[in-house]
């Protein structure tokens, strides 16, 4: 399972993404870009997700889905 997130449902913001800090391997982040309209973007390193999912849990948005990866 990997990440994938609804940019539409996305507060974009470091101070209100629980995600950030639910994620125990560090997988996903915040990315000043000042081409998007909040001022960001939230960013997942798939090469660290161990797919557990804790990150969509936490996502007070429900801007996170756990998707089946494709091989």
């Amino acid at each position: 399972m990997e990440p994938m997130l609804d940019r539409r449902r996305c507060p974009a913001q470091p101070q209100m993404c629980q995600a950030i800090r639910a994620c125990p391997t560090g997988a996903i982040a915040y990315v000043e870009d000042e081409e998007e309209p909040l001022g960001g973007r939230i960013e997942f390193d798939l090469d660290r997700c161990d797919g557990c999912g804790r990150r969509a849990e936490a996502c007070c948005g429900s801007a996170i889905q756990m998707t089946t990866t494709s091989t």
